[in-house]
């Protein structure tokens, strides 16, 4: 075969755009920290990172959701925390108020200290979270629960009214994991007849019905029941999920190292990498010169 000089020309100025090739992909190495930047880099690892990736995404949205439901149960658990007190108080006063002794005017106070409780309890009925009420079930923009007094007069049994449903607000928190980390307000309140036994009291208080105070008394202690019972149910759902939140953040940082040992450089090596290659090159046009230096010199001026 006869090696012209053409021939030899166009193996020189290759193999320096090979060496030159190299060092912009050892430069784009060090520039972004990545060693795969397209699928075509190693297909395989690329599927691998990606598959991490994906892994990722749906460990970060159960955070998310963990965070979003324990945001909302820390929100449900300071109303109940407030619920029981105001129902501990109340307690307190229909037992004094049980009290044969006690003057008129002394219940009467009582029982106006009984009624500005109860829209206490109504406030804390309406307790929101980010604009939402928490007691709402599934209206969770809708005012739970309003009061007006004309319904007693017209023979209700309370005044207070709710105007919420019995939804519940879901959090998927692993795969095929639901939980449900609302109370609405018709199970918290209305059923165990919270608000009833609260005007029951007062009414009672100001007719000296000693009989519907004590079984006010009765109801109070029931109804504390019921509030810790929630209380106790919020707090083993929140135990579980700070469980599962302390698995997806080791998991988290087990995938992250599993995809940085397949797309991270070693720095050290890599710029030792571009400095051998930078070498390569230089001596590759050095050499390439003096091959063919009348058309190479001549490029080069």
């Amino acid at each position: 075969m006869r090696i012209t000089h053409q021939l030899i020309k166009k193996s020189v100025l290759d193999n320096m755009q090979l060496n030159l090739a190299r060092m912009d992909r050892l430069q784009d190495m060090l520039s972004s920290g990545k060693v795969l930047r397209k699928p075509s880099d190693d297909p395989i690892k690329v599927a691998r990172v990606m598959s991490h990736n994906t892994a990722l995404a749906r460990n970060e949205q159960y955070q998310k959701n963990i965070h979003a439901a324990n945001s909302w149960i820390g929100m449900t658990e300071d109303a109940l925390e407030r619920v029981n007190e105001v129902l501990q108080r109340s307690r307190e006063l229909a037992t004094a108020g049980a009290n044969g002794t006690m003057s008129d005017s002394a219940r009467s106070a009582i029982a106006m200290e009984i009624d500005e409780l109860t829209n206490v309890l109504v406030q804390m009925g309406n307790s929101s979270y980010e604009g939402r009420y928490i007691f709402g079930g599934f209206k969770t923009g809708t005012v739970p629960f309003t009061r007006d007094k004309a319904l007693l007069e017209e023979g209700a049994g309370t005044s207070v009214l709710y105007n919420g449903d019995e939804g519940s607000i879901i959090w998927e928190v692993a795969p095929s994991v639901t939980i449900r980390g609302n109370i609405d307000g018709n199970e918290l309140f209305i059923k165990h007849n919270i608000f009833n036994s609260m005007e029951k009291l007062a009414q009672g208080l100001l007719s000296g019905d000693d009989e519907a105070i004590n079984e006010s008394i009765g109801n109070m202690t029931g109804a504390i029941d019921h509030i810790l019972d929630k209380r106790a149910a919020l707090g083993a759902i929140v135990n579980g999920l700070d469980m599962t939140m302390g698995k997806y953040l080791a998991e988290k940082i087990n995938f992250m190292g599993l995809r940085s040992q397949l797309e991270d450089i070693d720095f050290a090596e890599a710029y030792m990498n571009f400095a051998v290659m930078e070498n390569i090159y230089r001596a590759s046009i050095s050499s390439g010169a003096r091959i063919i230096q009348p058309s190479l010199l001549d490029f080069l001026r």
